[in-house]
């Protein structure tokens, strides 16, 4: 069995890091993908000889590609979509799998998995407790008490 090629590598984490983009759907973890892809293919070409050249170019090019692009993509889509809110969730009622504290983050099951949860007025709310889904802001329910 042979052993995977440094471009290869990197082509394995572009494309694990483009699973987790389609589970969180911040537009973060998409450039960090485009730059482990870019790094793939410079390091096929030869271009990137090094561990160390892959490893800042890998660096340097997620962060330009997400400085430079995200905001633009995320307004394109944005438009596209007529805003990037999950509006089929809001008025759903569901309980706390876990306590939601002053200012911070909960959890609750929600169509088969657990979402970060949020209270609207930053008030805490206990585990089980019946909660609304107000709005959705990527994988985090802004939520409030039933």
């Amino acid at each position: 069995m042979e052993a995977i090629s440094d471009s290869q590598l990197w082509l394995i984490i572009g494309f694990i890091m483009l699973v987790i983009e389609m589970f969180s759907l911040s537009f973060f973890a998409f450039f960090i993908a485009m730059g482990a892809l870019l790094t793939a293919l410079l390091t096929y070409l030869g271009v990137l000889p090094t561990i160390a050249l892959q490893i800042v170019t890998f660096s340097v090019s997620s962060v330009l590609f997400l400085i430079f692009l995200r905001k633009l993509l995320k307004r394109k889509f944005s438009q596209a979509k007529g805003g990037m809110d999950y509006t089929e969730f809001v008025g759903d009622k569901v309980n706390l799998i876990h306590d939601i504290p002053e200012n911070g983050r909960g959890k609750i099951f929600y169509r088969g998995t657990e979402w970060d949860a949020v209270s609207i007025d930053g008030k805490p709310i206990e585990k089980d407790t019946l909660v609304t889904i107000l709005k959705m802001d990527g994988i985090v329910a802004i939520v409030k008490r039933s």
